[in-house]
């Protein structure tokens, strides 16, 4: 099963760079009631892109995302795939989103969106009544895993800042992709970095209520190493076009470095 061996890979690369992973703020996490937060608690919706044109690449591919060991016949090394939108499912399952979001008693302050189109499009897609209401910003740090994939790289930033005016996208420096390294994947350790510091940098927003919309290697970085969570069930990978609403605490710790 390509979704499995998928997951596995990069389960057991993350879980070893975890344990390298120094911090200097523990942040915890649970599934949010829907009722109540803690005072020195936020919501944070975490939300997986919709079904891409990269995601049904990879499920009628015969080979398996490995692009050392199958000669480069890794599904993803497709230029077509560069930086891939929403299939006609994905656009459905982001319009679902849509109705569970505008229901919420708690209403987000905040959009974080990586600059990959696809979770760019999802979310317009499944917050359609935050536009112009609340910050929207697309962050580097919230971007997928980079490198040698091309569904993976970064249009120019010129390109996408046409496409979507009503996005901030002040955080992301260079016309070009300077993070995509074209000949190997971008080391776990530093996904790893760039995730944990983005919450940290949240953590310190004044915002309670956010939502990110990114991708699934992110998503089970955060949730299987840099949150802490004791339910197993929470951590699981996360679906296409999947929300998840989490109660997250941040909890300075002054004896360990960065």
């Amino acid at each position: 099963n390509h979704k499995t061996h998928e997951k596995n890979k990069h389960l057991e690369g993350l879980l070893q760079a975890g344990r390298d992973l120094k911090r200097n703020v523990r942040m915890t996490a649970k599934e949010w009631d829907l009722l109540s937060v803690s005072f020195h608690s936020k919501v944070v919706l975490f939300v997986r892109h919709g079904q891409g044109f990269h995601n049904v690449a990879a499920a009628e591919s015969p080979y398996k995302c490995d692009c050392k060991e199958n000669g480069g016949k890794c599904p993803y090394l497709d230029e077509k795939l560069t930086d891939p939108e929403l299939t006609e499912i994905g656009i459905r399952q982001a319009k679902r989103l849509a109705k569970i979001s505008a229901g919420l008693t708690r209403q987000p302050e905040l959009v974080i969106v990586s600059p990959l189109r696809r979770a760019i499009q999802t979310a317009l897609l499944a917050f359609p009544h935050l536009v112009s209401k609340v910050p929207w910003i697309a962050d580097w740090k919230a971007r997928e895993r980079s490198g040698r994939h091309m569904c993976d790289k970064r249009r120019k930033l010129s390109e996408i800042q046409k496409d979507f005016p009503m996005i901030d996208f002040s955080l992301i420096e260079n016309e070009q992709d300077d993070m995509f390294d074209p000949e190997q994947r971008e080391p776990d350790l530093q996904l790893l970095h760039r995730a944990h510091n983005l919450l940290v940098e949240l953590g310190s927003r004044p915002e309670r209520t956010i939502v990110i919309v990114t991708h699934s290697t992110w998503l089970l970085s955060v949730f299987q190493c840099v949150l802490d969570i004791s339910d197993s069930d929470f951590k699981r990978w996360f679906a296409t076009g999947e929300m998840r609403l989490a109660e997250v605490n941040w909890e300075v710790d002054d004896e360990e470095d960065v």
